[in-house]
């Protein structure tokens, strides 16, 4: 083969393997449409490797939903720090997860080490032992009220005050359930 077929065989190749490449990115196959899907598939429950009491909330707080929640086809996503935890928060690539008060209320601050973060407008579940279970501030009223409702009264949660002070401001769903209020949509 000359040089001038090898090189025109080349670049064929090369345009053939970008325009492969394009195709899979423009079809949604991408590791990051993956997590799009499974996202909207399952209710994610972070926590992070920095805070090793955490999983094993997380992994508490999965159970008692598979059992009284099996549609929100709960998982638990570990991060590897809050930081991390803080991130898919922010870009709303998770809804829920479980913090110390501490990080909590600095999150939503956006102070400390998640002031690269910025602020993250966030809402409590249910106080958790020693943990808040936390969501995004625009989490659904019914998703936080079912939340709220699967998760209180149970060995996590015994007994909740909604007078309780809290790091971070009380869903408005789960506020209406622990209030005793109908489920927010089933008028």
């Amino acid at each position: 083969m000359c040089g001038r077929t090898r090189r025109q065989a080349l670049g064929l190749g090369l345009r053939l393997g970008v325009g492969a490449g394009a195709a899979l990115l423009l079809s949604g196959h991408t590791p990051y449409g993956q997590w799009v899907v499974y996202r909207k598939k399952h209710l994610l429950i972070g926590c992070h490797k920095a805070d090793p009491g955490a999983y094993d909330l997380a992994k508490q707080v999965v159970a008692q939903l598979d059992a009284h929640l099996p549609a929100a086809k709960s998982r638990v996503a570990r991060a590897p720090h809050a930081g991390r935890l803080a991130s898919l928060l922010a870009t709303a690539q998770m809804d829920v997860a479980t913090l110390s008060g501490s990080e909590a209320a600095a999150m939503q601050a956006g102070s400390g080490g998640f002031a690269p973060y910025g602020p993250v407008a966030l809402r409590l579940l249910l106080p958790l032992g020693d943990r808040l279970l936390i969501a995004r501030a625009d989490f659904p009223e019914r998703h936080a009220w079912l939340v709220t409702a699967a998760l209180a009264g149970t060995d996590l949660a015994p007994e909740i005050q909604t007078a309780q002070e809290a790091a971070v401001p009380w869903h408005p769903g789960s506020r209406a359930f622990l209030e005793g209020r109908p489920e927010p949509g089933s008028d």
